[in-house]
């Protein structure tokens, strides 16, 4: 068993504040497990860099703000695998499988409506598509071609899909068509 005088007073910390600590992440998480390993990380991460945290005035306020910290960090982590899941769960919905046929119906419908939807682009941003998603360059060679910068490709291609979505999105398409554009185009 260790007996520095260090890990003393972190296993000191550690019993004193736990779960006052949990309960704090809890307010955050509204999650008891999430909450404990919120607050569990935090103590790992202390231990990790105890050398570097000597002297800190006041470790319990730093450790109240390093958990407040890591409950946001779990809760946008959360959000973002929520509204990942949303789209998977209409892809994987399988209650009403359609059919070869049905599905062959569907694809010029779907082709129509993207294709509306790339001509609807303004023309620099349907030409930065186009290189880099119908021909399959990247943003650098968009760049050069279109005799452009980079991250100004970058700009007009984060702003030809914003437009994209949100065309296909007025139609009752989900999103998970729009990232099937590469199957559907040519």
């Amino acid at each position: 068993m260790i007996k520095s005088p260090s890990y003393q007073a972190y296993n000191e910390l550690f019993h004193t504040q736990y779960s006052d600590l949990c309960n704090y992440a809890y307010s955050f998480l509204k999650d008891d497990a999430a909450a404990e390993d919120v607050v569990q990380e935090t103590f790992i991460k202390l231990w990790q860099k105890h050398q570097d945290l000597i002297g800190i005035p006041n470790i319990k306020a730093y450790l109240f703000r390093a958990v407040r910290n890591n409950s946001i960090s779990a809760l946008r982590k959360l959000s973002t695998e929520e509204a990942g899941n949303k789209g998977y769960e209409w892809v994987a919905d399988t209650s009403e499988e359609p059919d070869a046929q049905e599905q062959k119906n569907a694809r010029p419908y779907y082709d129509q409506l993207i294709y509306e939807a790339i001509a609807n682009l303004p023309p620099q941003c349907r030409e930065v598509f186009n290189c880099c998603r119908v021909q399959g360059m990247t943003h650098q060679q968009t760049a050069i071609k279109l005799g452009l910068s980079a991250k100004t490709v970058e700009n007009y291609m984060g702003r030809a899909l914003k437009l994209l979505r949100k065309y296909l999105e007025k139609y009752g398409l989900p999103i998970s068509i729009f990232f099937l554009l590469k199957i559907l185009l040519p």
